[in-house]
This record gives structure tokens, sequence and C-alpha cells, in this order.
């Protein structure tokens, strides 16, 4: 389909059209995914539920770039990046950002209290070698969420890079907000873990 300034727009993409409502009076920006298009009109399924935009009425209409994912943005800012495995699931856009993360040098630690099980499946996945620091909850003498785990985490962080990290260098992310408040306490950066939309 070809909108106004001949650019595609595959049903299924999301878009912003600008239309005419009030017989031509006023123009507004419907934002969402396009749910279908004919030679007579556009369905637009948006915030407020799904919009039919007569073509005649359409002034502009544009694909809209995906939105960052927050996650990893702020994940790519840390000096090292915390995992907790346990909420966050080995999804294909976890996988390409753990990738990522260890392609730009950024230590990654992943926290698990079932660190034989998410060893096999980094290995499986071929993702073994992108993390060097698998951290066993269990092992570290303190449950989560109590700033006392997060403690002992970042001094096993420490012991094996070798060096002293400062708490403000590491970004947490987990989908519980009890533990990234924990994490919090004890001086780490934390946001609640999310998947792009």
């Amino acid at each position: 389909m070809a909108e106004p300034g001949d650019r595609p727009l595959p049903v299924g993409s999301r878009v912003v059209v600008r239309h005419l409502i009030e017989d031509g009076e006023r123009a507004t920006d419907t934002v969402g995914e396009l749910l279908g298009a004919t030679e007579d009109e556009l369905l637009v399924g948006g915030r407020h539920g799904d919009v039919r935009i007569r073509r005649s009425d359409v002034v502009a209409a544009k694909p809209v770039p995906d939105r960052p994912w927050r996650v990893a943005a702020f994940l790519r800012r840390a000096g090292v990046a915390v995992l907790d495995l346990d909420g966050v699931l080995l999804h294909a856009r976890v996988e390409s950002l753990l990738g990522a993360l260890a392609t730009d040098g950024t230590p990654v630690v992943l926290l698990s209290d079932d660190t034989d099980r998410v060893a096999a499946e980094l290995e499986e996945i071929g993702l073994a070698r992108c993390i060097p620091m698998l951290l066993d909850t269990h092992d570290l003498g303190a449950a989560k969420p109590e700033t006392e785990a997060y403690a002992a985490a970042h001094a096993e962080i420490e012991r094996r890079l070798g060096r002293r990290v400062a708490p403000a260098e590491v970004a947490f992310t987990d989908d519980r907000a009890d533990h990234v408040d924990a994490a919090r306490a004890f001086g780490w950066r934390g946001q609640v873990f999310t998947l792009p939309r």
C-alpha cells in the first residue's frame, strides 16, 4: 500500500496517519498498528480502539520507528550489567542484548537459583562464551530481596573481575520490583525488567 509521499505502509506496521476530521475543518493524528487497508479506507488500532479513516481524508501517513527498549539502553550504560534470570526469560531480544553487551566489553553477570540449568541453556543457545559470570543466589548466603544478597553478589563480582567496582557502576534488572528496590538499597542502579513493545 502506498500513501501520500509514496511510502509503503505494510499491514501490521506501526504508523501515524494525519487525517481530516469535522468535515475537513481540523486534522488529527492517529498512531497505532495498521490493521487493514482497502481502496477506500485504513483501519488503525490505536490506544483508544480501532479507527477507520477514509483515504480521501488522509493528509499524510508514515511508519513509526520501533520504540527503543528501555532496559537495553539502561544496561548498555552500565559498567557491569546484572540480570536476574529467574525473572528474565531467555527471550530472543534478551539473547541479542547479552551478545551486544559482551561485544561492547561490558561485564555481564547473571543471577539465578539454578545455575546448572541456566549454564546448560546458555551453552545450547551459544551464549555461554558471552557470559563470564553466572552467580547462584543460593551460594551467596542471603536470600533475595535482602540487601545482604546484593552485597554478597557485589563482593563476588569484584573478586571475579579482580578490581574494585563502585556500586553505582552496576545496573541491575529483574521483573520483581521488590528485588530491584533491594538492589537499589544496596547502591546498585536498578530498573524493573520489561520486554520491548
